[in-house]
């Protein structure tokens, strides 16, 4: 035992350290999935690492409350999601100033057209009831199936099909300027 620590206090501190060493663990084996599927879902290096910075800060805050009963991938999964959907829906989308992207096969404007559909996909699915946005996510953004997905939401899989399908009605119907033949 250090010296000047009573016994209470010195397991204090020494549950702390295992604490934060366990919070630390969770960063490293979590954190390049956290951001991955926030840039999916943002399109936007710096608003990926700013939700990747925000997920773990919450948990953090929480994290006394925490015991060892977490899914960690799927409460990741479920937190990073709503978090960039929700700066997603705060962000404004805007068209893209000329040359802003690089050209591709498709020309200029079809560059441009697609960058702008990335940006008001971001903000339909942040419009979107958050279970079904979050289906959307999970199964064609991050390519889970519905197995995968009813086991992160904690629902079946007809559920995840329902929801899967609604999101999918509202994006087409929000976004089909860009969906239908030119």
């Amino acid at each position: 035992m250090q010296q000047g620590l009573g016994p209470q206090r010195f397991f204090e501190k020494v549950a702390a350290t295992v604490s934060e060493k366990t919070f630390e663990n969770l960063v490293q084996e979590h954190g390049p999935q956290v951001l991955r599927t926030a840039l999916r879902v943002l399109h936007d290096a710096s608003l990926a690492h700013d939700v990747h910075q925000e997920v773990f800060l919450a948990i953090w805050r929480r994290w006394h409350r925490y015991n060892g009963d977490v899914n960690w991938p799927a409460y990741l999964y479920r937190a990073t999601v709503r978090k960039a959907l929700e700066v997603a829906q705060q962000r404004p989308v805007r068209s893209l100033p000329v040359g802003a992207t690089q050209e591709t096969s498709h020309g200029p404007d079809g560059t441009l057209q697609a960058r702008e559909l990335q940006q008001k996909l971001a903000a339909a699915l942040a419009r979107l009831p958050r279970r079904q946005a979050d289906a959307f996510v999970l199964a064609r953004l991050e390519g889970l199936d519905a197995a995968a997905i009813g086991e992160i939401m904690g629902c079946s899989e007809p559920t995840v099909r329902v929801h899967l399908h609604r999101a999918m009605l509202r994006l087409t119907r929000e976004l089909h300027e860009y969906l239908s033949p030119q």
